[in-house]
């Protein structure tokens, strides 16, 4: 029963998964999903309240799997390396594609998707720095951190744009201070990091495009 529920739950998501990226956020909705996963109406209903819920469950699902390509390729890494790397993956496919940029969007700004974002995130920095902080410093910090990511997710509607590879910067730079890694191992990951942006860039293209696991 338990693994009958999984498949289930596994259509759904990839279901919306591949009509976020055909159509995007908002023209993605229950009925949509049901049309193009043949599960029942009411089936969905059992798993998740609506379509944020849906979608919260979803970017879970991507964010362990961009955690375990970082662990993959960065394993003998600092903390603050891998930390900084998962907001350079982030943020990069921000700026290269419109429709994952819409999707993030739309999360920023739903109370649950935030939380459930920040919650993970505060997971992975405690993963990372240990008992340096309690489970409610690591809570803050990643709520800070993942408004100011949301921020630069805004700006690239604004009319005036910002220069969006300074601001990635210093929200990474900002993001590794708060957990008080000292100022010049700050500045030599962000120097070692830019050096691979193409594998970040390829971890993003590929959380994007294969098919979603949980």
């Amino acid at each position: 029963m338990r693994e009958h529920s999984k498949q289930i739950r596994q259509k759904i998501l990839a279901t919306a998964k591949d009509l976020l990226v055909t159509q995007g956020y908002k023209k993605t909705t229950i009925r949509n999903i049901v049309q193009h996963s043949g599960v029942l109406t009411g089936s969905i209903y059992h798993f998740y309240q609506n379509k944020e819920a849906i979608f919260a469950e979803m970017l879970a699902s991507i964010i362990h799997h961009c955690i375990e390509k970082i662990d993959a390729c960065c394993g003998d890494e600092t903390p603050a390396f891998k930390y900084a790397v998962i907001c350079e993956v982030e943020l990069t496919k921000m700026r290269d594609d419109a429709r994952i940029c819409e999707l993030y969007y739309e999360c920023y700004h739903s109370r649950v998707i935030f939380e459930k974002m920040a919650e993970l995130f505060a997971r992975y920095a405690q993963q990372l720095f240990g008992t340096r902080f309690t489970a409610e410093e690591y809570r803050r910090k990643a709520v800070l951190i993942k408004g100011a990511m949301g921020a630069c997710i805004t700006a690239f509607y604004f009319d005036t744009p910002i220069d969006d590879d300074a601001a990635r910067a210093e929200v990474i730079d900002m993001a590794l201070r708060l957990f008080e890694v000292p100022e010049a191992e700050v500045e030599a990951t962000i120097a070692r990091m830019k050096q691979q942006k193409n594998l970040w860039s390829n971890i993003a293209e590929e959380l994007v495009e294969e098919p979603l696991a949980i």
